[in-house]
């Protein structure tokens, strides 16, 4: 082997890596070295691009069942007969009831009379205001007895027990009387001096 064949390098060892040639061409910004046939999207067009899924058929609701119809409702419970007899028998022993009261409302000066004869504390006079109060409690008991009547004739066309009706009228009737002879009384001085023992009564004269 000669000095110079020594001297070249023996192509079968492995020579230092060779620096891969540098790309001197521009960053590539908006794919100018895609392939063929390849565009760039944004994210929304892209999705927008996408075939869409198949919407899913909802499954159909069940078919409601028709509401069963109302039933026909049962027939209000009516009054027994026996109840029109005695609310009429009822009404018309109101109506002399309550002409009897407003009558009597107006001899309040000769009922009070023979309470002070019946007591002997002299005679009764009567105040100014008690015709007037006698009249208002005319027209109250006669109000009353209209009120009582007419609630218990609806009463007897609806079927409805209405026999009470002219009871609590009465009640009513007779607290009202009771009232109007309490104020007359409470507001007599003789009468309230007999009572609380201030007037003795007067000896009855001897025949």
């Amino acid at each position: 082997m000669t000095n110079d064949e020594a001297a070249r390098p023996d192509a079968s060892e492995p020579g230092p890596p060779t620096p891969p040639p540098s790309d001197e061409r521009p960053r590539p910004r908006y794919g100018e070295y895609a392939p063929p046939g390849w565009s760039w999207q944004p994210p929304e067009q892209a999705d927008a691009a996408a075939p869409a899924e198949p919407a899913r058929a909802e499954p159909a609701p069940p078919p409601q069942q028709a509401a069963p119809a109302d039933a026909p409702a049962a027939p209000a419970k009516r009054a027994p007969g026996w109840d029109r007899i005695l609310t009429i028998g009822l009404l018309a022993f109101g109506a002399f009831g309550a002409w009897n009261s407003a009558a009597s409302l107006q001899e309040i000066p000769r009922q009070m009379q023979l309470s002070y004869d019946m007591m002997g504390v002299g005679t009764f006079t009567p105040p100014e205001w008690l015709p007037t109060l006698s009249l208002i409690g005319t027209i109250v008991q006669l109000a009353l007895y209209a009120v009582v009547l007419g609630l218990s004739v609806l009463r007897l066309r609806a079927g409805r027990l209405a026999f009470w009706i002219p009871l609590a009228g009465g009640a009513a009737s007779f607290i009202v009387t009771l009232v109007l002879l309490s104020i007359v009384m409470l507001n007599d001085p003789t009468y309230v001096d007999f009572v609380t023992g201030v007037t003795s009564p007067s000896p009855t004269p001897a025949p």
